[in-house]
């Protein structure tokens, strides 16, 4: 079933009122919206990050932000956070302390890809356990909890998507 956005404006970064495929935002660069969650642990001196899956049109094999997706047309952020949330990692968020952090505008192009979004970034304080998750196997082949060295040894060698804002963020959340 073809994934339907939100169209946004990027001026005012509100909703226009249009409704189109996330395919189509894709290859003509229109600007929608997504969320992504970031995962601490209770000490906060570790990120759970995903591996995306080698099938994925964007990024496969690459190291990403704990959870991220599109938000559905319609929908609100968090609405599509605990959705997110349920299909990658199997987990609710309303089991685990979170709370919004900011909205990112984010532009990145990857092979004939041009995605524009306004990114609603969440943040979750939790310790799971990365082998008892439940991971949504068309999405994520791996989680794993990574302290500050191994997240900027990640950025270092290239093995994990630039979300510099988020990347930000989290150095300042983490010991």
């Amino acid at each position: 079933m073809e994934e339907l956005v939100d169209e946004y404006n990027e001026l005012t970064e509100e909703k226009t009122g249009k409704i189109i495929s996330k395919e189509t935002a894709h290859s003509k660069g229109i600007w929608h919206s997504a969320i992504h969650i970031i995962m601490i642990n209770k000490d906060k001196n570790k990120v759970l990050l995903q591996k995306r899956c080698q099938d994925k049109k964007l990024y496969p094999n690459m190291w990403d932000i704990t959870v991220g997706g599109h938000i559905s047309a319609g929908e609100d952020s968090l609405v599509s956070a605990k959705r997110e949330f349920k299909e990658e990692l199997g987990l609710n968020l309303d089991d685990y302390e979170y709370k919004y952090l900011d909205k990112i505008k984010e532009e990145f192009y990857y092979e004939n890809i041009s995605s524009k979004e306004f990114v609603y970034v969440y943040l979750v304080i939790g310790n799971v356990r990365t082998d008892s998750s439940k991971l949504q196997k068309e999405e994520v082949s791996d989680a794993n909890w990574f302290t500050k060295n191994e997240f900027q040894e990640l950025i270092t060698a290239n093995k994990i998507i630039k979300h510099d804002k988020e990347f930000k963020i989290i150095e300042d959340l983490l010991n």
